[in-house]
């Protein structure tokens, strides 16, 4: 069991049996995100600049498990992708960008087996929509609050004894993070997802204000 607190009362991580509550109706921001560069499928750099104006969602992904590993990929897929994939209309800003990892939560060069696993596994998969990055997962998981750090955080219960490795972040289009969620239990994913909506909802209200305001 596992929290790591971003501000009084708030829990940024619940690692225990996957029950989490909220009460707060809009989402706190907890940080800045750091400076961050990955190279995504495509070949082109992915950063702070890149993302600037989207709502990201991180996770981590192994080379060795990806189906079972770190985050439960079947369900994080037909939860969250194949969702934002068919509404692309609406949800093309909001994008999906894992970092590819060893079974030890270390970076990897080459992700082409994972590519073609993705998309025998995956219906529709769009690296456009869902991007499988290089580079090394610290610059985006070394978050400190209340002298706990979500890298340096272990714990027996997570994938290879590290917390970040089952963590998924919200990351919002002024690169502030949102939220930090477990990613391996089918009802955080679950929650997750509402709070991507809980979201794309202050988006919206704001965007309504501005406009009554022109």
């Amino acid at each position: 069991m596992m929290i790591i607190v971003f501000g009084p009362a708030s829990a940024l991580v619940l690692i225990t049996m996957g029950k989490c509550e909220h009460n707060f109706q809009t989402l706190p921001i907890y940080s800045e995100m750091p400076e961050y560069e990955f190279v995504g499928a495509n070949g082109k750099l992915v950063n702070n600049e890149t993302q600037e104006g989207k709502i990201t969602l991180f996770t981590t992904i192994q080379t060795s498990c990806p189906q079972h590993c770190a985050i439960d990929l079947f369900k994080f897929n037909l939860q969250i992708y194949q969702d934002y994939r068919k509404n692309q209309k609406s949800l093309g800003h909001i994008k999906i960008i894992s970092v590819v990892t060893d079974q030890d939560g270390n970076p990897v060069d080459n992700i082409d087996e994972l590519l073609y696993t993705l998309n025998d596994v995956i219906e529709g998969y769009d690296s456009t929509i869902w991007n499988l990055v290089t580079g090394d997962p610290k610059q985006i998981y070394d978050i400190e609050n209340n002298g706990i750090n979500l890298y340096s955080t272990t714990s027996d219960s997570t994938f290879a004894g590290k917390s970040f490795l089952e963590t998924m972040l919200i990351v919002d289009k002024e690169n502030q993070l949102r939220l930090v969620r477990r990613g391996n239990q089918e009802g955080l994913i679950r929650d997750y997802k509402q709070h991507v909506a809980l979201l794309q909802k202050q988006y919206d209200k704001d965007d309504k204000i501005k406009n009554e305001e022109k």
